[in-house]
């Protein structure tokens, strides 16, 4: 008797885990999946994306994204610090270091980061958590700018962040806003600083 109560605890545990799973998987939007340089579309869980018009060149505004300077003491994505730089202290493709990330609700964390894309010439960089094993919880976020057709002196500055890995499911369920918020902070920091300036 008392194994066949366990038994039948161990099933209902089991389609219980299987349902939630079930439930969990469908809550992926799939067509907002974004790609990135390491993350395929098919392994995203989750993908934040923002676009801010800036009035400043392309340029101007890739070689602020490109200094990784911090442009507010506020906003997200903070406090680059970076190793295996060139000779004038600019980090390359496969540079590896830290930087803060802020999420409003969740605090401030320390994440170790890869710089994996920067293309001056398509004004795109991207750069790679490796904070965790990416089975677990990889991100990769993505910015670029491009100058906008017919309107002189602004451009359309685009970032999105994916994430994958199975901790990636809890951030989808309970901090997903949290996470689209961040993005629309950073890059109204950007065009804060940027037309500040100008």
């Amino acid at each position: 008797m008392a194994s066949t109560l366990l038994w039948a605890s161990f099933a209902a545990a089991a389609i219980a885990i299987l349902f939630l799973v079930a439930i969990v998987q469908n809550s992926v939007d799939e067509r907002s999946i974004i790609a990135t340089p390491n993350i395929p579309r098919e392994n995203g869980i989750l993908t934040s994306f923002v676009s801010i018009k800036i009035k400043a060149s392309a340029e101007e505004v890739f070689a602020v994204m490109a200094s990784f300077k911090d442009y507010s003491t506020e906003t997200p994505f903070s406090a680059f610090n970076w190793k295996n730089v060139t000779a004038d202290g600019v980090p390359m493709v496969g540079s590896t270091g830290t930087f803060k990330l802020t999420v409003d609700g969740y605090g401030s964390r320390k994440m170790q980061a890869e710089l994996t894309l920067l293309d001056r010439q398509s004004k795109r960089l991207a750069v790679l958590t490796t904070s965790f094993i990416p089975w677990l919880l990889a991100s990769e976020r993505v910015q670029e700018v491009v100058p906008i057709e017919d309107h002189s002196g602004y451009c359309e500055y685009r970032s999105w962040w994916t994430l994958e890995g199975v901790a990636a499911y809890y951030l989808l369920l309970a901090a997903q806003e949290d996470f689209c918020e961040s993005q629309k902070r950073s890059a109204a920091d950007l065009k804060d600083f940027l037309e500040r300036r100008n």
